[in-house]
């Protein structure tokens, strides 16, 4: 009997964060060779969102682009008494909604486009924003297990504890020539490392176990405090990334239960098709009831994750996105959950939905 056939109903959830992969690093070495994020000129960071800090310190532009649809930690990375920051529109499908803005970009400018639950649906724009000379930045943290990026990319940032199990880490890569930062990173502040670990390790005992859910308190707390400053990323993280993770069955698995559920949950699927290049963050949704139904999921122990409330900081003219932002959320797809998994996901969801 499985760890996870001993569990009761009560402590089996699905969903949340990431617990530390002790299952793989007990089989290590399970792998000798980079995964294929690794395969480019790198830097190894403690969060991703420090790489934006790092950027905006190195490129000095004047402006930034960013989509009015991201999260909001990404806002802490552009001072606003040091870099102007503009918007341009992003739809109801994810896509870019207007082309006016490229008009207005400046050489130097930085440009801002994001891989959203790991679809690129921008190089169009990438390619006329690189053409006037601006610098053209890839938000691939919902794309880490892609097998190639933008081509019209010059930096390409990544957030590999958004699809295993590790207390922290970002990368930041460089292509096409582009320069890393020369920097001599500094370790994490120590307590908030020692903190994220131990929600980690925590999260992974509780999917072994089960027991008290005190990782998610601990989780929330790192998160909100998780550094912008660029810090280097642990050894431990890193021997995880590049020894104890098997990157094909990860991919394989997410993108099996992404293929269910939309076969399952197309009419409301923000994305029903899934290109053979795609390695999804998750499963998203749109629906008018978005917060009734994810609290009835909640109930039955599965947690759908929002991406994002953007409410606070991105002006309300940007009215598709407001709208996105109050219906949209994530259904758990990764690699942690089999097919009898999804069906309960689906099963939940239409019991909520009164179908």
């Amino acid at each position: 009997m499985t760890n996870k056939e001993m569990k009761s109903s009560e402590t089996e959830i699905i969903g949340g964060m990431f617990g530390l992969e002790l299952s793989a690093l007990e089989k290590f070495p399970a792998q000798t060779d980079n995964p294929p994020f690794l395969a480019e000129p790198y830097l190894l960071l403690a969060t991703a969102r420090s790489a934006f800090t790092l950027l905006a310190r190195t490129l000095h532009p004047k402006t930034v682009w960013l989509p009015s649809y991201l999260c909001e930690v990404l806002m802490g990375a552009f001072p606003i008494q040091l870099t102007k920051v503009r918007f341009y529109a992003i739809n109801e499908q994810l896509k870019i909604a207007k082309e006016g803005w490229l008009t207005e970009i400046q050489a130097n400018d930085m440009v801002l486009f994001i891989d959203y639950f790991g679809f690129d649906q921008w190089g169009e724009w990438g390619a006329e924003a690189r053409r006037r000379g601006a610098w053209v930045i890839e938000d691939a943290a919902q794309a880490l297990c892609r097998d190639h990026f933008n081509q019209h990319s010059h930096y390409i940032v990544l957030s590999p504890r958004k699809f295993v199990g590790i207390p922290e880490g970002g990368i930041l890569m460089a292509l096409d020539g582009a320069k890393l930062p020369d920097e001599r990173l500094a370790s994490s502040p120590s307590l908030w490392w020692m903190e994220a670990t131990r929600a980690s390790i925590l999260r992974a005992e509780f999917d072994r176990h089960g027991g008290e859910r005190k990782w998610f308190e601990i989780f929330q707390k790192t998160e909100a405090s998780a550094p912008l400053e660029p810090f280097r990323m642990s050894e431990l993280s890193l021997l995880v990334l590049k020894q104890a993770v098997d990157w094909q069955k990860v991919s394989e698995r997410r993108r099996d239960n992404y293929k269910f559920l939309a076969s399952e949950l197309g009419q409301i699927a923000l994305i029903p098709e899934l290109p053979g290049d795609v390695v999804p963050l998750g499963f998203p949704v749109q629906l008018k009831e978005r917060d009734r139904i994810r609290q009835a999921l909640f109930a039955q122990n599965i947690y759908p994750q929002i991406h994002w409330p953007i409410a606070d900081f991105v002006p309300s003219e940007f009215e598709a996105s407001h709208r996105l932002a109050a219906e949209i959320m994530t259904l758990p797809c990764d690699q942690r959950y089999n097919q009898p998994d999804m069906e309960r996901v689906v099963s939940q969801l239409r019991l909520s939905l009164g179908r």
